[in-house]
């Protein structure tokens, strides 16, 4: 069975490109790819649009007023069927691995069916966390924490069904985290499969929001991996 990818995007097409580019070149696990944009303005409806039309993508939803990341968020249930799901921000890329970073998140999820929210080891967002290398060093392959970023997460249906925040919600991904947690889920994120933030501006703020991954976690430019004696 195929998975549900979703990419949620505004204005920055130079960053959805990139970000389908590494999806489609380092994913080998079966998958549909689907695109919504959250009213763009710069050129990516009709960008999508055409890769819909060449079967790049399977699904596309363009929205003609901003709606917000909490308002997508539940979209996706209503466009996706696989569970779990899987969405992402617009500037993440994907790592080079084999099994791809798709399986071992699948895997995870199904080893592990407490765990309801799962992500991609953002190193911006999560080195930070104190247990990861408590966890690491017991070769845990899942780091358990109280909420992941919009990297690369993958969602159990019934997660996005009773834990996605309202509209106007700040940080409506970690909010979500923190309601699922609620309900009984666990939150974490793959230990050892790292993804990368692109770097740009904000769409919503226009400020620059680059914080370069290598001066948290060195990242090797092909795999997106750190070197081995960053690793665990």
């Amino acid at each position: 069975m195929s998975t549900d990818i979703v990419v949620i995007t505004c204005e920055r097409l130079e960053c959805l490109t990139q970000t389908l580019r590494y999806i489609w070149d380092r994913t080998f696990t079966p998958y549909r790819l689907c695109v919504i944009d959250d009213a763009s303005v710069e050129g990516n409806s009709a960008f999508v649009e055409s890769l819909r039309d060449q079967g790049m993508l399977d699904n596309v939803l363009l929205r003609t007023e901003r709606a917000g990341i909490s308002a997508n968020l539940r979209m996706v249930e209503a466009l996706t069927t696989s569970d779990p799901v899987v969405f992402t921000d617009d500037d993440i890329l994907c790592p080079l691995l084999e099994p791809d970073w798709l399986a071992r998140g699948l895997e995870a999820m199904e080893q592990m069916p407490g765990l309801g929210v799962l992500a991609l080891n953002n190193p911006q967002c999560n080195v930070g966390d104190r247990r990861r290398r408590v966890e690491a060093e017991d070769g845990n392959p899942v780091t358990l924490c109280r909420n992941v970023p919009g990297s690369f997460v993958f969602v159990r249906r019934a997660v996005l069904a009773t834990c996605c925040p309202a509209d106007g919600v700040q940080s409506p991904v970690k909010m979500m985290c923190r309601m699922a947690r609620g309900r009984g889920w666990q939150v974490g994120y793959l230990t050892h499969v790292y993804c990368q933030h692109i770097g740009e501006t904000s769409a919503r703020t226009g400020k620059d929001l680059t914080r370069l991954a290598e001066l948290v976690l060195p990242i090797d430019g092909k795999t997106l991996e750190p070197p081995e004696e960053f690793r665990g």
